[in-house]
C-alpha cells in the first residue's frame, strides 16, 4: 500500500496490568515516536482495526487512541483515507514549490461519496482496468456525423454570433425546443420556466443551493446517484435517506420522516432510477405531489434516464401534478453524449429566478456553440429516433450483464433487472467489508460503484452498483469474473483473520 504507516512501533510490551492505562500508553508511544521523527510528518497510521489487533485491544480502544492523538494535535483523519501525522507549516524561505498551498489551504473534507465519484473519472480508461463504475453513454452510438453537419452549419449562417455571450438562462431556441417537449410530455409549459445548465449536475447543484440553507433538512432516495447527494450535502443540509424499491421512492416512508422533520426540499430520480433502474408508481407519484403541496417542501426530480425505458414505458413526471413544487431536471448527456454538457432545470416563480442568477454567478451561461446544435439537433426530431435506436443496444448490454452475474455468482447475490437506465444495483447474500473489496477489485483490474457511496446512512447490506453502458458483452464477462474473483479473495482473508489466534 503506497501510503501505509513508514515506521512500525513496537508495541508487544505494553502494561497491562500497570498504573497507566494501555489507551494513554498507546497516546504516549505515538507521541514519542512523532516528536523523534520516527513517525515521519503526513504518513499515515493504520486504520484502528488493524491497530487494535497489532496492540491486543478492541477497536473502540484503538480510536480513542487516536482521537486523543487529534485532540493533542498530533495527528489529522479524513474523511475515507484515515489517520496521518499532522505536517507542520515550513518556513516561507524554505519553501520554493507549491508545498506551502497545502498549509495554507482549508482542510480537505473530500467526502467517501465525492472520491469514489472522482475515481470513476480518473480510473475508467486506466489501461487494464474494465470500470463497471461507468455509467455513460457509449461513444460508438454518438450521433456525430449529424452533429458535425450542424456545428459547421451553424457557422455558415451565424458566424461570430456562435461565439457569443448569451442570457444566464440560455438560448431561447433551445428552451423553445425543450419546452416544445415539455408541453407534450408534462414537464414544462413554456420557454420563460426553463435554465439551461452545463449538465444535468449542474442543474442540481444549482436547484439544491437556491432552496436549501445549512442546517435545513434534505431527504433522497437511498440508494441514489451520488451527484445528487454531494449537491445536497454541500450546501450544508442535512441529509436523510428513505428506501426505493421496485415501485420507485417509499413514499409512505417519506411521509413518516415528514411527521418528524420539517423537510425543504426531497430529491428523486423518478424514472429508470440511478442505481436501481426503477420507477416511480403512478400511486406514489401523485401522493408525492400531494405531500408537496400540503407541506410547501421543493422537489428536485432528475429525469436523466426517463427516455431509456427498455420497454419504452413513458413514466408521467411528477412535476406534471405539481409544477411549482417541482424543479425538473434533465439533459441530453445520457443519450447523446456527456461531453455536451447541456442539461435544464424546469421551475416556476421566485425559485427559478434565484436558479438563474446562481447560474450567472457560476460561469455565465452555458457555451453558445453547444446550444445552438442542441437546439438544431431537436429541431429536426432526431432525438426520439436516436433514443429508439440506442435502446436495443443497452438491452442487450443489460442482459448481458445479469447473464454473467449468474454465471461467475450464482447464489451469492440479488439484483432485480433495471427498467432502464445503465446500471444494475446487486446485493450480495452474505455481507463483507465494501472498502476492503473496492481496494481489493481495483488491484485485480476492474471497478465498480460501492453502495456505501450511494446511500445516506450506514447499511449492515453489501451493495454494488455495476454499469454496463460502455462495455460489450465479453468486457462485461470478464469484469464480473474479475470482481467475483476479488469477492472470494475478501472472504478468504476475513475467514483467515478470524481464524487466527490473537497473539
Amino acid at each position: 500500500m503506497a501510503d501505509a504507516m513508514s515506521y512500525k512501533l513496537n508495541l508487544s510490551d505494553l502494561e497491562r496490568d500497570g498504573d497507566v492505562s494501555i489507551t494513554q500508553q498507546l497516546v504516549d508511544r505515538f507521541a514519542a515516536a512523532i516528536d523523534a521523527g520516527e513517525l515521519e510528518r503526513g504518513s499515515k497510521l493504520p486504520p484502528t482495526r488493524e491497530l487494535a489487533a497489532e496492540a491486543g485491544v478492541n477497536h473502540l480502544t484503538a480510536a480513542r487512541v487516536y482521537r486523543k492523538l487529534a485532540e493533542l494535535g498530533y495527528v489529522t483523519a479524513q474523511v475515507g483515507r484515515g489517520t496521518f501525522v499532522r505536517t507542520l507549516a515550513p518556513a516561507g524561505s524554505a519553501s520554493h514549490g507549491d508545498d506551502w498551498q497545502v498549509y495554507a489551504l482549508p482542510p480537505d473534507d473530500t467526502s467517501y461519496s465525492e472520491q469514489v465519484l472522482a475515481d470513476t473519472f480518473s480510473l475508467a480508461n486506466r489501461e487494464g482496468v474494465i470500470s463497471l463504475a461507468t455509467g455513460w453513454p457509449a461513444p460508438s452510438t454518438y450521433p456525430t456525423q449529424e452533429l458535425a453537419r450542424i456545428a459547421a452549419d451553424v457557422f455558415e449562417e451565424i458566424g461570430g454570433e456562435a461565439l457569443s455571450y448569451l442570457p444566464a438562462e440560455g438560448l431561447f431556441d433551445l428552451r423553445e425546443q425543450i419546452a416544445a417537449r415539455g408541453r407534450m410530455y408534462g414537464y414544462a409549459e413554456d420557454a420563460d420556466e426553463l435554465v439551461i445548465t452545463s449538465g444535468a449536475q449542474q442543474a442540481i447543484a444549482l436547484s439544491a443551493r437556491a432552496t436549501l440553507e445549512p442546517g435545513d433538512v434534505a431527504v433522497i432516495e437511498s440508494p441514489t446517484f451520488i451527484g445528487m447527494m454531494t449537491a445536497m450535502r454541500g450546501t450544508g443540509a442535512r441529509v436523510i435517506g428513505v428506501p426505493v424499491d421496485e415501485h420507485g421512492m417509499d413514499v409512505d416512508a417519506l411521509e413518516r420522516l415528514l411527521a418528524r422533520h420539517e423537510v425543504k426540499l426531497v430529491g428523486l430520480q423518478s424514472a429508470c432510477q440511478n442505481p436501481t433502474g426503477s420507477s416511480i408508481s403512478d400511486e406514489r407519484r401523485a401522493r408525492l405531489a400531494e405531500l408537496a403541496v400540503e407541506r410547501n417542501f421543493f422537489i428536485i426530480e432528475d429525469r436523466v434516464y426517463a427516455d431509456m425505458h427498455f420497454d419504452g414505458k413513458l413514466v408521467r413526471p411528477v412535476r406534471e401534478l405539481a409544477p411549482a413544487h417541482v424543479l425538473y431536471v434533465n439533459s441530453l448527456s445520457k443519450v447523446v453524449g456527456g461531453g455536451l454538457r447541456t442539461g435544464w432545470v424546469a421551475a416556476r416563480g421566485p425559485v427559478r429566478d434565484r436558479i438563474a442568477m446562481l447560474k450567472l454567478e457560476a460561469d455565465f451561461h452555458s457555451p453558445t456553440l453547444i446550444q445552438h446544435m442542441a437546439a438544431r439537433w431537436l429541431a429536426t426530431g432526431a432525438y426520439d429516433r436516436h433514443v429508439a435506436g440506442t435502446i436495443p443496444f443497452y438491452r442487450e448490454r443489460r442482459d448481458a450483464l445479469l447473464a454473467a452475474l449468474e454465471r461467475h455468482l450464482p447464489g451469492e447475490y440479488h439484483a432485480d433487472p433495471p427498467e432502464g437506465g445503465h446500471h444494475v444495483w446487486v446485493t450480495l447474500t452474505r455481507p463483507l467489508d465494501e472498502r476492503a473489496l473496492y481496494a481489493e477489485a481495483a488491484r485485480g483490474g476492474v471497478m465498480f460503484t460501492p453502495g456505501g457511496a450511494v446511500t445516506a446512512e450506514r447499511r449492515s447490506q453489501t451493495s454494488l452498483r455495476l454499469s454496463f453502458s460502455l462495455l460489450d458483452p465479453d468486457q462485461l464477462d470478464e469484469g464480473v469474473r474479475r470482481l467475483a474473483r476479488a469477492i472470494r479473495e475478501v472472504r478468504r482473508r476475513a475467514r483467515h483473520s478470524v481464524a487466527a489466534p490473537m497473539s
